[in-house]
């Protein structure tokens, strides 16, 4: 099975701090990311949702799919897809990161453009992640097959 990672952004409907709506987010997506193999990674400012996910090309289009008639969001961006030999988030149906106060200051930055530069949003988001599980042996964001 040909694994790929897709990375997107969206606009927030509500303020993406309300603990709720972000808990309900990700209760939802482990459970349906687990039924169809797909790992990854959701990161979020006051305005703004990231994500990053990982699985086989179908299982990304019908998850795009309903992702894009989600009411929780609108103006998703996908701003990479590409093919992977290895996930990043290979132990998570679905994270959201702790960022550290100098974490979030990059995460703002970095979504405060309106096509947000993939490849340090991936980097930022796994790095946020590795450091709250510990991750240890880690294969290169941009290891594209």
């Amino acid at each position: 099975m040909q694994l790929e990672r897709l990375t997107y952004v969206s606009k927030s409907t509500e303020p993406a701090e309300a603990v709720m709506a972000v808990s309900d987010i990700l209760e939802q997506s482990v459970r349906n990311n687990r039924r169809n193999n797909i790992t990854g990674a959701l990161a979020f400012t006051p305005s703004r949702f990231a994500q990053v996910l990982e699985g086989s090309h179908g299982s990304l289009d019908v998850l795009l799919l309903k992702l894009a008639m989600d009411p929780r969001h609108y103006d998703m961006i996908v701003l990479d897809r590409i093919p992977i030999q290895h996930r990043l988030f290979d132990d998570w149906a679905m994270i959201a990161p702790a960022f550290t106060p100098q974490g979030q200051v990059r995460m703002v930055a970095i979504m405060a453009d309106q096509t947000p530069p993939f490849g340090a949003l991936n980097e930022l988001i796994y790095e946020m992640c590795a450091e709250q599980a510990s991750l240890t042996a880690r294969p290169p964001i941009s290891q594209a097959k």
